[in-house]
């Protein structure tokens, strides 16, 4: 009798665990399987994420019911296996929560498992280039690159920079983010998988396609706040899983930036990381171009009415009448709306103001035609994605809107963001000499608009560091913060307490903060910081078993619990 082999898989569902089948023939990994499944048997998709092996059992197990394709490659199903590990997610919700349903009707995957081999060893480069010709260095590797085959990614930190980017390379390209088609997705998705030579321009979701061979990685924007994913289950941050995406292909990765993450600078001193800097310098004076206006003295004067001062008010109506452009950007979404009101003074005949929101940028046609019509518009208000991309290269007035309230409450890296967004938008005045900046801001004193404003990225990160180490925040040490949601306050708050007490009880060599509730109630924050980085895993696994078991036992089913690494 032929003995059977067994393969360990994972159902597309929210589950918690892999399932094990049998099947009379070795299956590859990353291969699309039909199972029966459940009590009733039903027929279900699955994905092998282990290769067969033999193993005796003392209970039956169900056999897979056919043998499709190949859709997901070994070493993609290894990056998910690392990220479930490393961010505390269980792997059947990392792969449901990533990949397009679309791929179980991928066809034509070529048997060619690997075109070429890459001889190169792992290398991480910090690239600091503050200058207008910043894609430069990347048309260079990418020409180099060209006669030889190879797939490469370059990650852009939101979907109006990364079709700046697919406009301004010399390279052809193919876009990967939410606004292209469930067509062009899977296209793309085949290409890949079948190893055909191509450059990739994506956003986060880029990071998960099926690479076999990737020859390198570009990361533009290293330090934008975009990359932390926070509104998926796998709460990653792009940049970092970029690092392991490079490590696990043996591949070089270059980290683009106008200055190097307070990471990234840790790791370059610990030589870890090369650092290539390319940084101009430029004896161009930009504080007559940049206004400070302080909230609180403008509303003692009456200089203020609803969410902009009289100043930007008239400067506006100025240039409006001068033809010229406007750039306001908010930290809150929710601000937009109230800005563009606050704004009915100019009339509403001739003014043309557009509002970069997300249900704007949620397509191709929808991207296309504001690219095609920018200089249509007078006024363009947004937020991140609104700043620092060159298809707005003329508006050269920049309004920041309480820039401050972009760092959230127990965000440790909330004066990291805002020092990026200050530091980026003095220095855009050095390359566009007549543009100017004002600010409207309650932290007018803040020392690190001081440092924005001079442009000294080394001072802010040298005290940032110092800072940090004092507050045993990353990179010195790993955060782990537990979130609790849930519509019932009181439940949320028992349940956060007691986990609190627990985990302080159960984990006393950790230090663990009792945040409480975020400003809206929404949330219930706790903060495990893990200063003893040689048994990092095995106290990370630990914990998430603590609190699976703790929900589990104590009948807090209905909160919902997130779990977030380096937050």
């Amino acid at each position: 009798m032929k003995e059977n082999y067994l393969v360990d898989v994972v159902i597309p569902l929210p589950l918690n665990r892999h399932y094990t089948y049998s099947s009379k023939s070795r299956v590859e990994i990353g291969t699309h399987l039909k199972v029966p499944f459940g009590n009733n048997n039903e027929i279900a998709d699955a994905i092998t994420i282990s290769d067969s092996y033999k193993k005796d059992t003392s209970f039956p197990i169900k056999g897979i019911l056919s043998v499709e394709k190949k859709i997901l490659s070994k070493k993609q199903i290894q990056f998910f296996v690392w990220a479930s590990k490393y961010y505390l997610v269980e792997l059947p919700k990392v792969i449901n929560s990533l990949f397009p349903k679309h791929i179980f009707d991928i066809s034509k995957i070529s048997k060619n498992e690997i075109k070429y081999r890459i001889d190169n060893l792992f290398k991480c480069t910090v690239v600091v280039d503050n200058s207008k010709n910043y894609f430069s260095f990347i048309d260079n590797k990418t020409e180099k690159l060209e006669d030889k085959k190879s797939q490469i990614l370059i990650l852009c930190p939101n979907i109006l920079k990364s079709y700046e980017l697919v406009r301004r390379l010399k390279s052809s390209a193919f876009l990967y983010n939410s606004s292209i088609s469930d067509k062009e997705s899977k296209e793309i998705w085949e290409k890949v998988l079948n190893n055909e030579d191509l450059v990739i321009i994506g956003v986060k979701s880029a990071l998960f396609l099926p690479f076999k061979n990737l020859r390198e990685i570009f990361v533009v924007d290293e330090n934008d706040i975009a990359y932390k994913e926070s509104d998926k289950i796998l709460r990653f941050n792009a940049r970092d899983s970029a690092v392991m995406l490079s490590k696990i292909h043996n591949c070089k990765i270059n980290l683009m930036c106008n200055f190097p993450s307070i990471e990234s600078t840790k790791n370059i001193k610990e030589k870890k990381y090369n650092l290539i800097n390319k940084k101009e310098s430029l004896e161009l004076k930009v504080e007559k171009r940049i206004n400070i206006n302080n909230i609180l003295e403008k509303k003692i004067k009456e200089q203020y009415d609803g969410i902009l001062s009289n100043d930007i008010r008239t400067k506006i109506l100025e240039r409006f009448k001068k033809n010229k452009k406007t750039l306001i950007f908010t930290p809150l979404s929710s601000n937009i709306k109230v800005i563009r009101k606050s704004l009915s003074f100019l009339g509403s005949e001739n003014v043309k103001i557009y509002e970069l929101i997300k249900k704007n940028l949620n397509s191709k046609t929808k991207i296309n035609n504001l690219i095609k019509s920018i200089e249509e518009f007078d006024i363009i208000i947004g937020n991140q994605s609104v700043l620092f991309n060159s298809l707005f290269k003329n508006f050269d007035l920049i309004i920041l809107i309480e820039p401050e309230k972009i760092g959230k409450r127990s965000n440790y890296r909330s004066n990291e963001i805002l020092f990026n967004l200050l530091y980026k938008s003095v220095n855009y005045l050095k390359y566009n000499q007549s543009s100017s900046l004002i600010i409207l801001t309650n932290e007018s004193q803040n020392k690190i608009f001081k440092s924005a404003i001079k442009l000294d990225y080394k001072g802010f990160i040298k005290g940032e560091l110092i800072e940090r180490k004092l507050f045993k925040y990353p990179p010195y040490s790993k955060i782990i913060k537990i979130e609790l949601i849930s519509s019932n306050y009181t439940k949320k708050s028992k349940m956060g307490k007691f986990l609190f007490e627990n985990i302080k009880k159960d984990f006393k060599n950790l230090n663990v903060k009792d945040i409480g509730f975020d400003s809206n109630d929404d949330k219930y924050e706790i903060i495990i910081k893990i200063t003893d980085t040689k048994p990092l895993s095995s106290i990370k696994e630990k914990i998430k078993k603590f609190l699976n078991k703790k929900i589990k036992n104590n009948g807090f089913s209905e909160i919902l619990i997130n779990i977030d690494i380096d937050p």
